[in-house]
């Protein structure tokens, strides 16, 4: 009878640690690159004062006649490839999540591991190769951010399963 009191306590105690424990798991405390906002608005601080504002940079990409609003984070990555643009190329396929070229040159790269790919995220993947992804997927290779694409789930339907020709342009 003891020994049943005895592991009755000890569960107890083990559930009343936990459940004091205030910390969040790091998946609900982190906030994706692609989940922060996607405008060029001013963020608020927890104390209620404006910071810096978010600047991005719009982008049209086109897929066959198909044209797609994106955006591109304002970084030395993005600033390079820009001077490239209009930028048309041959997009080959890649695991049925990605469509993928490499570049003539090499661009300045910030990699990270994000983790997860969201449909949408445009990434550059060592320092040359411009990747557009249109699954949302779980990945531990690094890449450099570059931008996102707004309607991921049309660009979804348009990329099919071959190779694609896309063209990346400003938009005007």
């Amino acid at each position: 009878m003891k020994k049943v009191i005895s592991i009755l306590c000890l569960i107890m105690l083990c559930f009343s640690i936990t459940a004091c424990d205030n910390s969040e798991t790091n998946e609900n405390n982190q906030i994706s690159q692609h989940e922060a906002p996607r405008s060029d608005s001013t963020q608020q601080t927890d104390n209620g004062k404006a910071s810096k504002k978010l600047t991005m940079i719009d982008l049209i990409i086109t897929v066959g006649n198909k044209e797609f609003s994106a955006k591109l984070y304002d970084n030395q990555t993005t600033k390079a490839l820009v001077k490239q643009f209009p930028l048309t190329v041959d997009m080959s396929e890649q695991n049925g999540n990605e469509k993928y070229y490499y570049l003539s040159n090499t661009l300045p790269t910030v990699s990270e591991q994000p983790g997860k790919i969201h449909a949408g995220d445009i990434m550059l993947y060592g320092d040359n190769c411009l990747v557009a992804f249109y699954k949302t997927f779980s990945s531990s290779y690094k890449y450099t951010r570059i931008g996102y694409i707004e309607d991921a789930a049309s660009f979804v339907q348009v990329v099919g399963d071959g190779n694609i020709k896309v063209t990346f342009d400003l938009a005007k």
